[in-house]
């Protein structure tokens, strides 16, 4: 899918991401293309934001493997936060965990409805994290 005028910016964003984490890897745009299972053509189109992200997480994590953060955390959950933005959707890391339990929806709307604050949903982080699994 195209990007259009709002997508646009995340669009670009993502795509120069991309480039910067391949260009730290010193790979070509061809073989990170080939590696993800891309078209070298559609590669260069993502690297400059004419095209979205791809949106199947598979593809998305082939594209992160390619350029080496598939082992990251912190630099999947940014990944994945940006093909979000340009896609308008929820990043594909959490729509796998909200499909996973029934309770997650619940508390994700809770909150919502609650409008809380930013303080007040970091404490809620702080709660959850702080717990022993």
């Amino acid at each position: 899918m195209n990007a259009t005028v709002g997508q646009g910016n995340a669009s670009v964003q993502f795509g120069k991401h991309l480039k910067a984490l391949r260009k730290a890897i010193g790979k070509a745009a061809r073989i990170v293309a080939l590696e993800a299972g891309m078209q070298p053509s559609n590669y260069s189109r993502l690297e400059y934001g004419v095209i979205n992200p791809p949106k199947p997480k598979s593809n998305l994590d082939r594209l992160a493997r390619a350029v080496g953060i598939l082992d990251s955390k912190e630099q999947m959950a940014r990944f994945y936060d940006m093909a979000a933005a340009a896609l308008k959707s929820v990043p594909m890391d959490l729509a796998d965990i909200i499909s996973k339990d029934d309770a997650v929806p619940l508390m994700l709307r809770t909150i919502g409805n609650k409008k809380l604050t930013k303080q007040e949903v970091e404490e809620i982080v702080k709660l959850v994290r702080g717990r022993a699994d």
